[in-house]
């Protein structure tokens, strides 16, 4: 062999060896058996117990609504009692709503004129309403002012024996169209009632509406519950704006239904420590496979599998899910501390692991779960800046109706001098005779949502409100 050839040999095959080195070294900092030891969850994000009695919870009367009997919230309370013990998956409970399919009766008012709508389509509205009288009934019972909405979160299981012990199969079995059905119901009431003129009938729909809506923000303990409540409360107030708009006359006592959101319902640390659980639990039962078939079992759990699948669960070897687990949970906490001081002060919080990870490790130990945890906490800036977004299009929405009294060729000047943060006064402005509020993250894929201003005083008018007029109440 010519002397060329057998340096060459000797070079590739100290890479070889190199290569299969480096492997070996790599493999022995990133397997199960050199994972972190367990550590307790911080107090930071732990979630806390449930605050409001069972019986005094109307989450649950909403849960078991649409089911047979007149007690909704006894319904409501077995219905979850099965959830959580792992009984029972999704089911079409809630069938009942899916009844209202007359695409007059659908509309979507986060972003659409639906009061314009439903007017047109009275008719057909009075026999929806009059056909399906019973369950309207109990979402009229139980929408009251002073109602107490509280998420249950699922409890945490010792041992995983089956798909209905896993956390993420029950969180995801909790029924939410019954909150947005009946926000449906109330919605359509007052905009008949209004039809017909009724101030009084108007208001009281729309009172218990937005006593649902205060609910439902100020209850949601999941990441998807608050996604929920904001789908909720921006339905409720384009309802009242068209309304004020459609109905002059019922403005002044439609605006006093629009109030600032409450510092709870803008406090993100409640969903963010129900998220960094629900993440945890991930990745202790990553591995885990159908016991009779050996199969994977797919996500989201419901798809397929029935709670009582059989499932057993074993660390794969090239996972080191404490070690992952102590990572994100460092990202919570960062997150957790600031959400407090509000949404506008969330729109900095941008994830990045490798602030913590030392030089020459990055990719070294606990690879995989690094990667995995990185690219998990880096969705989560989306939903900070929804709940920003909420904010803003709440100030926009009252901004709206107390403009009606606002001449026109005043407004401008009005809108700059309102009181407000100067992030939220950037992002809104005058759009003929609306408001516009241009937000930092899109719904229903606008990137900007319209509140009507109703028709209110004239530039001829030289009333001392029509030159100063008055300012949204602040919370």
């Amino acid at each position: 062999m010519k002397r060329w050839a057998r340096v060459s040999l000797k070079v590739l095959g100290g890479l070889l060896l190199g290569v299969v080195t480096l492997a070996a070294a790599w493999a022995a900092f990133n397997n199960r058996y050199t994972d972190d030891a367990p550590r307790p969850v911080p107090e930071a994000l732990r979630v806390p117990p449930s605050s409001v009695p069972a019986d005094r919870n109307a989450m649950f009367a909403l849960m078991g609504m649409a089911s047979p009997g007149d007690d909704a919230h006894a319904q409501g309370l077995r219905r979850w009692a099965a959830i959580d013990a792992g009984q029972m998956n999704r089911t079409p409970d809630d069938s009942a709503w899916d009844l209202f399919r007359d695409k007059t009766w659908h509309c979507d008012a986060e972003t659409q004129d639906c009061v314009a709508q439903w007017t047109r389509g009275s008719e057909v509205l009075y026999r929806i309403v009059a056909q399906y009288a019973e369950l309207g009934r109990r979402c009229e019972a139980l929408a009251r002012p002073g109602m107490t909405l509280e998420e249950p979160i699922p409890s945490l299981r010792a041992e995983l024996r089956s798909v209905g012990d896993s956390f993420e199969a029950r969180a995801w079995s909790l029924p939410i169209a019954p909150s947005i059905n009946c926000l449906h119901w109330l919605q359509v009431r007052a905009v008949l009632a209004a039809r017909s003129g009724d101030l009084a009938q108007t208001l009281g729909y729309l009172t218990q509406a937005d006593a649902l809506t205060v609910g439902m923000l100020d209850g949601a303990r999941t990441l998807s519950g608050t996604q929920l409540a904001g789908e909720l409360a921006r339905r409720h107030w384009r309802v009242i704006t068209d309304l004020a708009a459609a109905r002059p006359a019922f403005a002044p006592d439609l605006r006093a239904l629009l109030k600032p959101l409450s510092a709870r319902s803008l406090d993100a640390s409640h969903w963010m420590r129900t998220e960094a659980a629900f993440r945890r639990e991930r990745f202790r039962e990553t591995g885990c496979v159908n016991a009779a078939t050996g199969a994977a079992l797919e996500r989201p759990w419901f798809d397929p599998a029935p709670f009582d699948t059989p499932m057993r669960c074993r660390t794969p070897f090239w996972s080191m899910p404490n070690a992952s687990i102590q990572l994100m949970d460092a990202q919570w906490l960062q997150a957790v501390a600031r959400a407090p001081a509000g949404p506008l002060e969330m729109l900095g919080w941008q994830p990045d692991l490798s602030a913590n990870w030392p030089d020459g490790l990055i990719q070294w130990r606990n690879t995989v779960g690094r990667v995995m945890v990185a690219a998990d906490v880096s969705s989560y800036d989306i939903y900070a800046r929804k709940q920003a977004s909420l904010l803003l299009l709440n100030e926009a929405a009252r901004l709206a109706l107390a403009a009606g009294e606002i001449a026109p060729d005043r407004r401008a000047e009005w809108l700059a001098a309102q009181p407000m943060d100067a992030r939220l006064r950037e992002r809104l402005s005058l759009d003929g005779d609306r408001i516009a509020a241009r937000l930092w993250e899109p719904v229903s894929r606008q990137s900007t949502l319209h509140y009507p201003i109703p028709p209110g005083v004239t530039s001829a008018d030289t009333t001392p409100g029509s030159r100063t007029g008055p300012a949204p109440t602040r919370s």
